[in-house]
C-alpha cells in the first residue's frame, strides 16, 4: 500500500513538473510560464487566444540589402543603449518588491520609498520610450518615399485592429 502511494506520488510530481517545465510559446504572446506564483500557463489566461500575424517589414517594404544591413546595425545600436535601462527598471522593480515584505519599516516609509522607487522607474520608462522613438525615426529615415507610405499604411491597418481588439475587450458581457 505505501509502495502503490509513493509512486503515485512520484508520478504526479513527475507529471507536474515535466508540464511546468517546457517553453509554453502561447500563441497570442500572453502570459506565459505555470511556475506556483507565476503567470498561469498558456492558454490559461484567454481561451482561444489568437496572435494576429506577424508582418515582416523585411519582405512588405521591399527592403535593399543596405537597408537591412543599415536597419540591424540601428537594431543592435538601440539595444545596447536599452539593455543598462531595462536593467534598471528590473533591478527598481526588485528593490520595491524587498520593500513590500520588509516588516523592519513603518508603512508610513515604506509608501514614501516605493513611491520614490515609482518616480524612478517611469522616468527609465521615459527613456526608454524615447530611444525607441527615435529608433523608430532612424529606421523611416532610411526607406524611400513608397516605403514609407506603405509602412503608414501598415502602421494604420495596426492601428484598427487594436481599435477593434479593445472594443471587444471593453464591451459589456452579455448576462
Amino acid at each position: 500500500m505505501k509502495k502503490t502511494l509513493l509512486l503515485a506520488t512520484i508520478l504526479t510530481l513527475g507529471a507536474t513538473t515535466m508540464a511546468y517545465a517546457g517553453p509554453h510559446g502561447c500563441p497570442c504572446g500572453g502570459p506565459q510560464g505555470g511556475a506556483p506564483f507565476g503567470p498561469p500557463p498558456c492558454g490559461m489566461h484567454k481561451p482561444n487566444c489568437q496572435r494576429p500575424p506577424k508582418v515582416n517589414l523585411d519582405k512588405k517594404l521591399k527592403l535593399t540589402d543596405d537597408q537591412k544591413a543599415k536597419a540591424k546595425e540601428q537594431r543592435m545600436q538601440t539595444r545596447e543603449q536599452m539593455e543598462p535601462i531595462m536593467n534598471a527598471i528590473r533591478t527598481k522593480h526588485e528593490q520595491k518588491e524587498l520593500i513590500k515584505r520588509s516588516k523592519d519599516i513603518t508603512t508610513e516609509a515604506k509608501v514614501e520609498q516605493i513611491e520614490k522607487l515609482n518616480n524612478q522607474i517611469n522616468a527609465l520608462n521615459k527613456q526608454a520610450r524615447d530611444l525607441r522613438l527615435k529608433n523608430e525615426r532612424d529606421f523611416e529615415s532610411l526607406l524611400t518615399t513608397k516605403q514609407k507610405k506603405e509602412l503608414d499604411k501598415i502602421k494604420a491597418d495596426r492601428k484598427k485592429e487594436m481599435a477593434k481588439r479593445m472594443s471587444k475587450k471593453s464591451a459589456p458581457k452579455k448576462k
